[in-house]
């Protein structure tokens, strides 16, 4: 299929084509036909509120790409934040595949590779051919509220070795996305919220931020999302990397070599939104050298930041001349990505529910289980579990997960005497729970996030002063340095339906763990 050349588009097609939006819908809703029909938006981001079924989505995804063949006559990108584990958008039908740190534990970067080359294939097959992943952030701060268990390590040179593999098994089928340039792991600001800061020297930030990302551009990744973050190392005036020239052009295209396609993480996010509006934000991503500009959800700012930059070149504020450089980039690469056709759903069905990566994919899960501290869990007399749901802890979850731990031990381990608690435990759950504790032989604690959920910090080292305690770290590794006082600690790196699994297993005592922890704790 031939895309269509720079010379034949109108000023609003190419605009439309350096725009990524999101909409609220299971299907085609009034809110996607404006953005195509009116103003030739040429590019999709998909979250879980668009999914419901691999049948459905297929189907979505076939509706706008036949919605933009018929308004645009140039195919959509459709692109997803499926990076696994904890940040997955498909969770039915498909496979749930892991997230990052639980791969980087089972120390095989072939697992990343596999992994890649599976959900790159059902991703394709379900008409999406940009992944927003992987992430590349190495987490060198416990505090960091946003990364956590979605980098692969605290280590450069092992993010740098699964990220690469990951790639490559992707970059089979689809575009992946390296991010978020030039690292978000050395915060304790979520720039969801407000704009972090990262003072380092240069010397520091490529000898750890920049090292997977140079190794992923040396190997032809195809597309990197920037950061809103400010490096004054790099940046000027203050500004975060997704508005700074210096960063985009002078730092990842000139200096690191990048050819590829520079995607914005959301300018609705505050670090942007609050400081520079949304509309000027986008003005500022495409000038300073990113190809597409991500508006997520508001679709009265993604229209307002569309007529911002259109006015800005008939203003002769921006030369058409960028905005053809941006455009012909992203044509290049719809050239090799990018279709209008689909095969039927009853055609791909088998390479999309499919029972062989999703066995993998909790036999991976299961590989990364990692004792941190003391021995495996051997039941001795009356115990009690307690857990809670996982909570969505940042704007990237997008939402809370709807299984649980709790459920499916009351299936499978009926001796046990259970305790289902929230995440945000409040004064009472706790009194609760210290009033029943001398009745229990052994308990088991379910921790999520301590790091952040600091009730359970007080109450962890409550419980183990006076218990035989074994704690389930089931997200961030870290709780542990919170609570130093913890003597049976095993890591599982996500809360979902995979680690349940893994966990229910560890707890029947059919699972030895043989994970090695990919931060330092």
């Amino acid at each position: 299929m031939s895309i269509k050349q720079i010379n034949q588009l109108r000023l609003e097609e190419k605009i439309g084509q350096l725009f990524v939006f999101g909409f609220d819908a299971l299907d085609i809703n009034d809110h996607a036909i404006n953005l195509i029909k009116h103003y030739k938006a040429g590019n999709i981001i998909l979250f879980a509120r668009n999914v419901k079924t691999p049948k459905q989505l297929h189907q979505l995804n076939q509706n706008l790409q036949k919605l933009a063949q018929e308004e645009i006559g140039i195919p959509l990108f459709i692109t997803i934040d499926q990076e696994g584990g904890m940040v997955s958008r498909i969770k039915n039908g498909a496979t749930f595949f892991p997230g990052a740190m639980t791969i980087g534990a089972t120390n095989e970067p072939k697992h990343a590779y596999v992994l890649g080359d599976f959900m790159g294939k059902e991703l394709k097959q379900l008409g999406i051919n940009m992944n927003l992943a992987p992430d590349l952030d190495v987490n060198n701060n416990p505090y960091n509220p946003v990364i956590g268990v979605r980098s692969y390590s605290d280590d450069p040179s092992k993010v740098s070795a699964f990220g690469s593999m990951f790639v490559k098994g992707l970059q089979k089928h689809i575009i992946a996305t390296g991010k978020h340039f030039p690292g978000h792991g050395d915060t304790q600001v979520d720039s969801h919220l407000a704009l972090p800061v990262i003072d380092k020297n240069k010397d520091a930030l490529f000898d750890v931020e920049l090292k997977p990302f140079q190794k992923v551009i040396d190997e032809c990744i195809h597309a990197i999302m920037t950061s809103h973050i400010n490096f004054p190392a790099f940046t000027e005036n203050n500004k975060p990397c997704t508005l700074s020239k210096n960063c985009l052009t002078g730092l990842l295209r000139n200096q690191l070599g990048f050819k590829g396609l520079i995607i914005t993480d959301c300018m609705q996010m505050k670090a942007i939104q609050h400081t520079y509006t949304t509309p000027r934000g986008a003005l500022m991503a495409i000038e300073a050298g990113a190809d597409l500009v991500c508006v997520s959800h508001s679709e009265s700012l993604q229209i307002e930041a569309i007529q911002a930059v259109t006015k800005a070149v008939k203003d002769n504020m921006i030369s058409i001349d960028v905005i053809n450089k941006r455009v012909n980039n992203v044509l290049k690469y719809k050239a090799m990505f990018a279709r209008f056709e689909m095969p039927s759903y009853e055609h791909i069905k088998q390479d999309v529910v499919n029972d062989q990566h999703k066995q993998y994919s909790y036999d991976v899960v299961r590989q990364a289980v990692t004792q941190i501290k003391g021995s495996p869990f051997k039941q001795k007399g009356l115990t009690l579990l307690i857990a809670s749901h996982p909570l969505s802890t940042t704007i990237a979850d997008e939402n809370d997960g709807n299984y649980s731990l709790i459920a499916a031990a009351k299936k499978a381990l009926p001796a046990f005497h259970t305790k289902e608690v929230s995440v945000q435990l409040d004064q009472k759950e706790i009194e609760e729970i210290l009033v029943i504790q001398d009745n229990y032989d052994q308990i088991v604690f379910c921790s999520y996030n301590a790091n952040i959920y600091k009730h359970q910090q007080s109450l962890l080292k409550t419980l183990q002063a006076q218990n035989n305690l074994y704690v389930l770290m089931m997200r961030n590794p870290y709780d542990t340095v919170f609570v130093k006082e913890l003597k049976q600690v095993v890591a599982f790196y996500e809360f979902t339906p995979n680690s349940i699994k893994a966990a229910i297993d560890y707890l029947k005592e059919e699972l030895n763990p043989e994970g090695r922890c990919p931060v330092q704790l």
